[in-house]
């Protein structure tokens, strides 16, 4: 009895302790809420965006990194604290932003985050010859990644819509002529290559063709289809061998009776 008694003593130290540190581990655990602004799922390069955050519980933390893949637009910073930009002198401008909380004394910060999606496109001149390629950085970028210390506190991400691929992939759908898909491979082949540029002027070229429904053969002959050029290329190509076999008779008809 003395042995059950003592460990069920233990067993209820264990529960205890174990929700002990449960509770204080879920207190001191900062976490991020949206107050103000979407989160779309998706922008294009240079579409703006503004946001507010709620970053709580921080009594228990030191540092509070926050990151963004947004660009400031115009002048107005990326981050606006409201009253405490006065005690803040890190650069509002940049993309990732360290705070120090034991100066701020705050268990608190609201945030707001403003700006626009970059451009994914980065030039890269090929030495004197005057060809650039393009390549396109990461599409999967972030509204903000904030870390209470070492630990991650919220993320949200969103997919950046490449203005040029847009616009390509556009052009490439305009073109509705079969005899021009073999083409349309290899100029995407060269879009992909970073040959950006040349490919589009190629993909503007095959947009801007215009043929037309049916071709006339002599003028008045209609062909609706490809099934009527292969029988008239059949039928010319034997044309052509009667002929020819009748010019050759005809040679060797003259030379047999010069003999």
């Amino acid at each position: 009895m003395k042995i059950n008694h003592f460990n069920l003593i233990i067993n209820k130290k264990i529960i205890l302790l174990a929700l002990f540190i449960f509770f204080i581990s879920n207190s001191s655990a900062a976490t991020v809420e949206l107050t103000s602004g979407t989160l779309p799922s998706s922008l294009r390069e240079g579409d703006q965006i503004n946001l507010t955050v709620e970053i709580k519980e921080l009594q228990n933390n030191n540092l509070l990194t926050i990151d963004t893949s947004l660009i400031p637009a115009g002048d107005k910073p990326l981050y606006d604290f409201g009253e405490l930009n006065a005690f803040i002198n890190e650069n509002r401008y940049q993309q990732k932003i360290t705070l120090n909380l034991s100066s701020l004394n705050r268990q608190f910060i609201y945030v707001t985050i403003s700006g626009k999606a970059p451009d994914a496109g980065n030039n890269i001149k090929c030495g004197d010859s005057g060809l650039i390629i393009t390549k396109f950085d990461n599409t999967k970028l972030k509204f903000y990644e904030i870390h209470a210390d070492d630990k991650l506190t919220g993320i949200e991400s969103f997919d950046l819509i490449i203005l040029k691929k847009e616009n390509f992939e556009n052009s490439l759908q305009q073109i509705s002529w079969s005899q021009l898909d073999d083409l349309k491979k290899e100029t995407r082949n060269l879009f992909d290559l970073g040959l950006v540029n040349d490919a589009q002027i190629l993909a503007n070229d095959m947009k801007n063709i215009q043929l037309p429904n049916n071709l006339l053969l002599f003028g008045f002959i209609e062909i609706k289809n490809n099934t009527w050029l292969n029988i008239i290329f059949l039928i010319s190509i034997l044309i052509c061998f009667i002929i020819g076999y009748l010019l050759g008779s005809r040679k060797q008809y003259s030379d047999d009776n010069e003999d």
